[in-house]
């Protein structure tokens, strides 16, 4: 296993992205972000799990910056992916299932290591969610002159 941590990971991720807005969903922002915000003069704003619902302004990305542990934090993250934030990072104790992630429509993403516990990155997208399918576009739908010549 490698020895990377939560801030090699989070750090190429914000470069990568590029957020005018960031939401830190915990207690306090990581120091990368905070090197982050100093550097490119974007918005990070520490958000309460308990104040995202009352929010007014999504930002560009959110971070979930403690590690998701428990059924209830998997709540949380949920409620900031239904938010329609394009992009989110979280890391995950390995004693939660990658399924439900999955179902969240994450990607896992690398292992790390902070203090003695191993986490998993997870990155959701919302511009990859939805892959465009062949079959599902305007073109396959309701073509009258279609009808009645095929039997699917």
């Amino acid at each position: 296993m490698n020895d990377r941590t939560p801030d090699s990971i989070l750090a190429p991720w914000l470069e990568s992205t590029a957020p005018e807005t960031i939401w830190v969903v915990g207690q306090e922002a990581p120091p990368v972000v905070s090197d982050y915000q100093a550097h490119c003069l974007n918005q990070v704003q520490v958000m309460n799990p308990k104040s995202i619902r009352s929010a007014t302004q999504l930002p560009s990305a959110a971070l979930i910056a403690d590690p998701i542990q428990t059924p209830d934090d998997l709540l949380i993250l949920g409620q900031v992916r239904n938010l329609l934030i394009p992009e989110i990072l979280c890391f995950v104790s390995e004693s939660i299932e990658s399924e439900a992630l999955y179902a969240l429509a994450f990607t896992r993403g690398e292992h790390c290591r902070q203090k003695r516990a191993t986490l998993l990155s997870f990155h959701y997208s919302l511009a990859t969610y939805n892959h465009t399918r062949a079959w599902n576009n305007p073109k396959f739908w309701a073509n009258p002159e279609n009808w009645n010549k095929y039997w699917w």
